[in-house]
């Protein structure tokens, strides 16, 4: 049985219940612009397995520091924080990216001006953002708890799965910070 090749090479005839033909189609379309058009021919079961693979991607949780900061007036040194949440697939590798950018000032005993900020990217084909839902920051003299949640979902054709990506993060009496919580829009 020989694979039904569209213009431009790319295989729509590959099997859905394989994970790496269909991470190979998402390799294949990943090089061209109008990836709904090779959509227009696959069959509900590929574009089923292609959502599927979105929604079983692996997640991998990294923490960037960028605490050298500088002293303010009232010798409060300003820290930045960045807790990325990356989702991979089988092939297609990287197809979102959800940041959390935490900054705050911290004196040794006690925060102030608590902030943060979403930066997200969507490597893979048929990824879209739908919205951040939920920034807060719940503030103590001494700690803090930043939450923030964007939902993502993987659209082709008639076929849309997705959800949230949360990463919640607190800032410690010793100045520390640790991720409390995460999750994955594909969980």
């Amino acid at each position: 049985m020989g694979s039904a090749l569209a213009d431009g090479g790319v295989d729509t005839d590959f099997n859905p219940d394989k994970r790496d033909e269909v991470g190979g189609f998402l390799d294949d379309v990943s090089d061209f612009s109008d990836q709904k058009e090779y959509a227009k021919d696959l069959s509900k079961a590929q574009k089923e397995a292609i959502v599927d693979l979105y929604m079983n991607a692996d997640l991998e949780v990294t923490t960037y520091s960028n605490s050298a900061g500088f002293q303010t007036n009232d010798s409060y040194t300003t820290a930045t924080e960045t807790v990325e949440a990356e989702g991979s697939v089988p092939v297609q590798g990287t197809v979102y990216v959800h940041k959390q950018i935490l900054s705050w000032d911290y004196s040794g005993d006690d925060y102030k001006n608590p902030s943060q900020q979403l930066q997200y990217s969507l490597p893979g084909p048929y990824a879209t953002f739908q919205g951040k839902t939920e920034d807060n920051i719940n503030e103590g003299a001494s700690s803090f708890i930043a939450t923030l949640s964007a939902k993502y979902a993987f659209e082709l054709v008639g076929v849309t799965r997705g959800g949230e990506a949360t990463t919640v993060t607190e800032g410690k009496e010793n100045g520390d910070h640790e991720v409390i919580d995460k999750k994955a829009p594909t969980g």
